[in-house]
């Protein structure tokens, strides 16, 4: 290997050091990097304005927000799954020959028939001077519990009306809702849930839930006195 002197060695560097030169750009951006300083755009770059930024920032919000809504929209009608199980179980019981384990129109002849298959003792409302006989009831399960269904009939509608214990004692008014086209109003009364499910129409399924909640809290007076 052929030997260097001092001078050829620092031509070479200095040649070298050259071609390899940083650019004009990147020595500001150093520069401004050991100052703590933002470095300088290189001329002829495009910043993207910040109104831009805004703008796409507000529109990722409102697309969230209506995304957001969408779903809601979507998960609504299906999100009451106790409304749903209640409303197979009508279908269910009237598809076959199961409407009632007892079949009678006297409460006095129901009631006590729940005794002992059930933790608790459903109120059976008498509702025949009204128009809305009782023709019995049955043993049902929904939500992972037993429930008392009572079954009443307004001309050729059958309702179902379903009983249990309510977790939270306190009363609640009618509240209405539709499930595959039937007809449901629930509501608290008595320390009990109960939920009216039918085929009958709206009106007149509120007007039963009326009275059926009236009895209940009549019943449960008079249990007190």
């Amino acid at each position: 290997m052929q030997a260097v002197d001092d001078d050829e060695l620092g031509a070479l560097i200095r040649r070298e050091g050259s071609r390899h030169a940083p650019s004009a750009a990147l020595a500001d951006r150093i520069r401004a990097d050991l100052r703590g300083q933002e470095a300088p755009a290189p001329v002829g770059a495009r910043s993207f304005p910040a109104r831009w930024l805004q703008a796409l920032a507000l529109f990722g919000a409102g697309a969230a927000t209506a995304w957001g809504l969408a779903l809601a929209l979507l998960v609504a009608p299906g999100a009451d799954p106790t409304g749903d199980a209640l409303t197979d179980s009508h279908v269910r019981s009237l598809m076959g020959a199961h409407l009632a384990d007892v079949a009678s129109s006297d409460h006095h002849t129901v009631k006590p028939w729940f005794a002992g298959k059930l933790d608790f003792s459903p109120p059976v409302v008498d509702l025949a001077s009204d128009g809305l006989p009782l023709t019995g009831g049955r043993l049902d399960y929904v939500d992972g519990h037993p429930v008392a269904a009572l079954v009443y009939r307004s001309g050729p509608h059958v309702i179902n009306l379903f009983v249990w214990p309510a977790a939270d004692a306190r009363a609640r008014p009618p509240q209405s809702l539709v499930k595959r086209g039937y007809n449901l109003v629930h509501w608290t009364e008595a320390g009990m849930q109960a939920w009216a499910v039918s085929d009958l129409n709206a009106a007149e399924l509120q007007a039963f839930a009326a009275l059926a909640r009236e009895r209940m809290a009549q019943g449960a007076a008079s249990a007190t006195r």
